[in-house]
């Protein structure tokens, strides 16, 4: 089945083509593998928007069905065809990627909602089954509920942020989007109290600081004595330390203000006097 999808897609609006077809009669894992190995494909090193757009609908499949190894599969292939032609194009594909799975997320939420409204306003009777079960588990309606349709989404959308943050570590042409990845996975930690993922993102964070220090000469890394680099990485510091200081999580706060303190005397210049003000 590879070799033959292989050799008939020798464009990628083709394979797009085709795996529309499947979507439209619910073949969506067919349709995944089409495209998957279009984007995996060596004789598609060279970047055209046709290949933006299979990357589009790719990772769509990916949140629709949850394929998070595909995903990042899929991402890692799509920078080497980027990195040096069209960066733009990586951005977009990876902001398209974090809405659909913020917006799978929100609407398991109120999905969740609806139904737990559905079951309190009919007053439904429960069978002996569910009955035993609550007794036993000490489950009400909505914890089965939010673990059926919420905790899914949530740890996909979790291994997204993840994902982004590794595909564009380290890469000076994507720091904006690093930074905004960042944040937004503190955010994410901060709504939903998960302090154990917010102590896993600030040493991920920490670990791609520390392999940039390592590697000082590595092409297209971010360069922490140009100001507005330091000033990215400085303003995702300092919103780890909040979120932090929010979640009452004292031991990761000062961490952070370890790092802050290791990004100044790295970079050898003081920060904005706002954002000092934060610091002391």
């Amino acid at each position: 089945m590879s070799r033959f999808h292989q050799s008939t897609f020798a464009k990628p609006e083709n394979a797009l083509k085709r795996a529309e077809e499947l979507i439209l009669v619910g073949q969506k894992q067919p349709a995944l593998q089409v495209l998957h190995e279009v984007i995996t494909s060596k004789r598609h090193r060279t970047w055209q928007k046709s290949l933006e757009a299979v990357m589009m609908k790719y990772m769509e499949l990916c949140v629709d069905m949850r394929k998070g190894r595909f995903a990042k599969e899929g991402l890692v292939q799509y920078r080497i065809v980027c990195q040096h032609v069209n960066v733009s194009s990586l951005e977009e594909v990876i902001k398209h990627f974090l809405k659909l799975a913020t917006d799978r997320a929100d609407a398991a939420i109120e999905a969740a909602k609806e139904v737990t409204l559905s079951v309190a306003d009919l007053d439904e009777d429960m069978s002996p089954e569910d009955l035993m079960l609550s007794f036993v588990t000490g489950d009400t309606d909505k914890d089965r509920t939010d673990r059926e349709l919420v905790t899914p989404c949530f740890k996909f959308l979790w291994e997204t942020y993840r994902t982004v943050l590794e595909i564009l570590r380290n890469n000076s042409k994507l720091e904006a989007l690093y930074a905004m990845t960042a944040v937004r996975a503190f955010h994410f930690c901060q709504h939903y109290k998960r302090t154990s993922e917010f102590r896993r993102l600030c040493e991920i964070l920490r670990n791609h600081l520390q392999n940039l220090a390592k590697h000082r000469d590595q092409r297209d890394r971010p360069d922490l004595t140009n100001p507005e680099s330091l000033q990215l990485y400085l303003e995702t510091r300092f919103e780890q330390l909040k979120v932090a200081t929010e979640l009452e999580l004292w031991q990761e706060g000062f961490r952070s203000v370890e790092d802050i303190h290791g990004l100044m005397v790295f970079a050898k210049k003081t920060p904005k006097p706002q954002m000092m003000a934060v610091f002391y």
